[in-house]
């Protein structure tokens, strides 16, 4: 493509012969078949899925995705420390006898009802029976997901009682099913379970089925840099390979729960579907929307003396046995207690275990007697206070002589609680770093997109001005009004940059929508400004200045539309980590092509137009032709790169996503720079040929290149990026004293002390009572 420009540019610029000139044009025109035949040809290829071919890439890509998905909650499992070799909590389930619940008979075998989805019993199982259904213990709940032919399964509990672990346990149990099946065929009829918590769903906006495909796009790295159309999540989905395990349902908007409801009993016709929730906020949505068929079982309270046997089994490190014979002899003898009570739960019996470790003797039989004495605690939950304020003291232990802690106890307490207050206070348990921007105000941030942009701008005429001065007769904008020009420019991005989208997908940075705003704006300012500069010397500002407005409303408006969609599908080698890097770039471009021909062709149109009323039509056609296909590079690139991200292969996490955003922003940066940086250096060049000999041009276009390059690109860095703007967010919120100024190594620093745990790209706290009880702490902080 260079080198077609090169040559329109030189034959425009050169050649006198009409003939000779239309000749060169032909010619040009053949070379430029090829690549568009090609191009055309390998979208024609990477659309072409169907039949038997198309079977085989469903049955891959599940296959695929089970694997994943089975190191995934196996390691979640771990983090949990739910296969522990420490004897596990016991936790017995029974049949919900709540009102809209029918009955374990109707459920059971195919007399669910009319209207009701009928599923085969899963391969290797049997089929559900009443008894069955009655009540078990926790590793029952697979016969129960695997025998029922309904395929719809709902497990209900109070906080603290085992709910999220069981949806572990369960996917993990589901998981280990499949796999067990020797055969193929045996294993595509067992869909492949993905746990997720409602995150970033809004039912009154988006179906079930729609938030599922996208999350599985976003969350597994299956979708990501392998050969799989785009349209695979939905064709799993639809294909019945896939079954949702729903965590936290509860945490729902109260005002959205039927609506949530309801869109998952339309997906539970398609696929298996199994929700764990809290009893009342469920029963609530129940009322109003049925959940037909569904088989609904409850979580028990662990009695006294199941919690008793814990203790007496327990090695727990830092307490001696003969605590430990304390605690168990007490609840043996009292059962109904005030201690009892409060350890009716896994939670509270999980908190309590960890409260010792890294206890002495002195200080565990303090813990000991103080939950042992009748006059401390007059109620569970004062007990259940007590053990969740010990989470934090567990977890930032004082540092040891000669042993560095990276936080002290105070600070993590304090960092913690306050970030439990602004989650609280948003209503939301998941911790979203690029989100986080909600949590200081967007003010400070737009003024320093102003000055930033007003500097830039202002450095970038000096540069021009200090290089160029001596190269010609140039007329240089000064570096007060460039000043003012890149204020406004910061202050529009700066805008943008709030106001988008930021629902970050690990496949393509921030969500997109319908019309790209931040790429509109860039393409409108770009194209206007280089319009500007190429028509204003020949026909006046004021032509200049109507041209240039007109061509920036129409390649912003039709490439924030273009940018906006889906784009066409690019190469299936583009993600492959074996592709060459000349395969990649052309997948990029490919991607991004329609961005790139509505910027494109406006600038070249606008550009070209004019010129050739005033200079003719060879040189016209020359310069509109250069300038065009220097904009279909340059934002070609930049929306392909957006697209597609640098690296496909990293693992889901909030630090992996933080660290893939911002190698996402570096390299739009460098594409965006590069090419826009050759279309204003071009630009120029072309618009100084015009009175100045070629010895001038080429070394103005260089100069104009670079610095234009380096300040569009570093605003195009971080306009993509959302690391960045947290980065700034991060600095407001030290400055408040609500985390430290690194807060990311904070919060992964945090999850290994098992305070925070990974919910795929967001951070939760352990539990939510946790939370709820630092929010009310952080209040009396204030107070």
């Amino acid at each position: 493509m260079l080198v077609l420009i090169a040559g329109f540019w030189a034959a425009f610029t050169f050649v006198e012969n009409e003939k000779l000139l239309e000749g060169v044009v032909a010619v040009a025109g053949t070379l430029l078949v090829a690549p568009v035949l090609w191009a055309g040809r390998i979208l024609a290829e990477n659309s072409r899925t169907t039949g038997e071919e198309a079977a085989q890439l469903w049955a891959k890509a599940a296959e695929a995705l089970a694997n994943e998905a089975s190191a995934l909650y196996r390691e979640r499992q771990g983090n949990r420390r739910l296969d522990q070799t420490e004897r596990p909590v016991p936790v017995r389930w029974a049949w919900a006898h709540h009102e809209g619940v029918g009955l374990p008979e109707a459920v059971a075998g195919t007399g669910a009802g009319v209207g009701t989805p009928s599923f085969a019993v899963l391969p290797g199982a049997e089929a559900a029976s009443p008894d069955t259904l009655n009540e078990g213990e926790l590793n029952e709940l697979f016969d129960v997901y695997a025998g029922i032919r309904t395929g719809r399964m709902v497990v209900l509990g109070e906080p603290g009682s085992g709910k999220s672990a069981a949806a572990v346990l369960l996917a993990v149990q589901a998981l280990a099913h499949r796999e067990s099946m020797g055969e193929a065929v045996d294993r595509e009829q067992v869909p492949v379970p993905i746990l997720l918590t409602p995150y970033g769903w809004n039912p009154g906006r988006q179906t079930a089925e729609d938030w599922l495909a996208e999350r599985l796009v976003s969350d597994f790295k299956t979708f990501r840099g392998r050969l799989l159309d785009p349209r695979t999540p939905t064709r799993l989905i639809h294909e019945g390979r896939i079954a949702l395990f729903l965590d936290g349902f509860d945490e729902i908007d109260s005002g959205k729960r039927v609506a949530a409801l309801e869109s998952l009993h339309g997906l539970s016709r398609q696929i298996r579907v199994v929700i764990f929730s809290r009893s009342e906020e469920f029963t609530q949505a129940l009322h109003t929307q049925p959940l037909s068929g569904a088989a609904v079982l409850e979580l028990r309270p662990v009695a006294a003396e199941t919690a008793a046997d814990c203790f007496a089994d327990w090695q727990t490190a830092g307490l001696p046995p003969r605590l430990r014979e304390r605690l168990a002899e007490h609840l043996w003898a009292q059962p109904d207690g005030v201690l009892g009570q409060a350890l009716s739960t896994p939670l509270m019996l999980t908190l309590l275990r960890d409260a010792f470790r890294g206890m002495d003797t002195e200080e565990a039989t303090a813990v000991v007697d103080k939950l042992l004495s009748p006059s401390e605690f007059t109620s569970a939950e004062e007990i259940n206070d007590y053990l969740l304020d010990r989470v934090l003291p567990a977890a930032y232990p004082p540092s040891r002589p000669g042993v560095r802690t990276p936080y002290t106890r105070d600070q993590a307490e304090r960092w913690l609680r306050l970030i439990a207050a602004r989650m609280t206070a948003y209503g939301t348990s998941e911790l979203a770093w690029w989100q986080m921007h909600e949590w200081a105000s967007a003010s400070w941030r737009i003024v320093g997109g102003v000055v930033g942009g007003g500097l830039a701008a202002g450095l970038a005429s000096a540069l021009v001005s200090r290089f160029t001065d001596e190269l010609g007769e140039r007329t240089v904008i000064g570096f007060l009004p460039a000043s003012v020009a890149g204020g406004v420019l910061g202050l529009a991005t700066a805008i943008v940059t709030e106001r988008r989208a930021t629902r970050v997908n690990v496949t393509g940075g921030a969500g997109e929508t319908r019309f790209n705003v931040g790429m509109g704006l860039m393409a409108g300012l770009a194209v206007g400004s280089a319009v500007a500069l190429t028509v204003g010397p020949a026909s006046g500002p004021a032509t200049a200045a109507t041209v240039g407005l007109a061509a920036a409303l129409t390649a912003g408006t039709a490439t924030g539309r273009a940018a906006g969609g889906d784009g066409l599908p690019p190469p299936h080698f583009t993600a492959d980590p074996n592709a060459k890097p000349a395969e990649r770039f052309l997948g990029r471009l490919i991607a991004g092509l329609p961005a790139g021909l509505a910027a494109g062709i406006p600038a070249g149109l606008a550009g070209g137009i004019p010129l050739g009323l005033a200079q003719g039509m060879q040189r016209g056609l020359g310069v509109g032709l250069a300038i065009g296909c220097a904009y279909v590079l340059a934002f070609g690139l930049l929306d392909g790169f957006t697209r597609i991200t640098p690296d496909q292969d990293s693992p889901v996490g909030p630090l992996s996503v933080w660290d893939q955003d911002r190698r996402h922003g570096l390299a739009t940066g460098l594409v965006f720079g590069l090419a826009m940086g050759f279309a204003a250096g071009l630009t120029d060049a072309l618009a100084t040929a015009r009175h100045d000999p070629l010895g001038v041009a080429v070394p103005v276009g260089l100069i104009t290149g670079v610095v234009i390059g380096v300040v569009t690109g570093t605003a195009a860095g971080l306009t993509v990026s959302n690391s960045w703007r947290t980065a700034v967010v991060f600095v407001q919120l030290w400055a408040q004293g609500v985390v430290p100024l690194r807060a990311m190594r904070f919060l992964d620093d945090a999850c290994k002390r098992q305070v925070l745990r990974e919910t795929g790209p967001t951070y939760q706290f352990r539990h939510t009572r946790l939370r709820d009880r630092l929010t009310v702490l952080a209040g009396e902080q204030d107070i």
